[in-house]
């Protein structure tokens, strides 16, 4: 990756934070040690940084190079080769599929392959700016979460999660979609809806007690969705 580019995509990092209310030009440039004229010259392409004061931004946003790598550099150093027509699709926790927007090998458990012409035809709905996210990630659910959504039959279930989707529209007409939220301090999956300053988040099964979370006025209920599960594979 050149400088430029990587400059480039550094300045679309931040400015997403930004939008996302994740962060402020002015609490950056103070915990990076920047004046904050120097740091909206370089977010409006005014003026480059030297490796040392890109290597202080970096630190203070918590995040590496391989941070700012587009999805197929990442699937060239993380993610094994997958064949003609087909996608790799990162395994990661839930946790990190929450909070990061891409991540590291030690942060991949394993892969998933998908075809290309049906990852393509699913519609994004964004409206959390998320568009410097890796889109697609698959995550692991445990054989009694799962059985609480599918069946009672249901071993380990492996969910595709599409991280551009973070609306509460119906995917389809009058069919609830099944998401993948942020509740306190975990990840959970399920059905979810919107009642006033909350989200709501309910089972399949009708025994499993109904969930809520404070909406943090400040961001929206779309920053508590991590994304719509789109695809799901269930052992029996």
């Amino acid at each position: 990756m050149r400088l430029r580019d990587l400059q480039d995509r550094l300045r679309t990092h931040i400015r997403g934070r930004i939008g996302r209310g994740e962060l402020t030009g002015s609490g950056l440039s103070q915990q990076a040690g920047f004046q904050q004229g120097h740091l909206s010259n370089f977010l409006n392409a005014r003026r480059g940084l030297s490796l040392e004061l890109m290597d202080r931004l970096l630190k203070a946003l918590e995040i590496e190079i391989l941070d700012l790598a587009e999805a197929g550099e990442i699937e060239q150093r993380v993610l094994r080769p997958a064949t003609a027509g087909w996608q790799s699709v990162a395994i990661v926790s839930a946790e990190d599929a929450a909070r990061l927007p891409r991540f590291t090998p030690a942060q991949v458990t394993g892969t998933l392959s998908f075809r290309k012409t049906f990852l393509r035809r699913l519609r994004a709905n964004d409206v959390c700016h998320r568009g410097d996210w890796l889109r697609f990630v698959a995550l692991e659910m445990e054989p009694r979460a799962a059985r609480g959504l599918f069946s009672r039959s249901a071993g380990v279930a492996m969910l595709l999660i599409d991280r551009h989707y973070t609306s509460l529209v119906p995917y389809r007409q009058q069919q609830p979609n099944l998401y993948a939220v942020r509740f306190q301090a975990r990840c959970a999956v399920g059905y979810v809806t919107q009642a006033g300053e909350h989200l709501v988040l309910r089972s399949r099964d009708p025994q499993v007690p109904v969930e809520l979370a404070r909406i943090d006025r400040s961001r929206g209920y779309s920053d508590q969705v991590v994304g719509r599960v789109c695809h799901v594979a269930v052992e029996v």
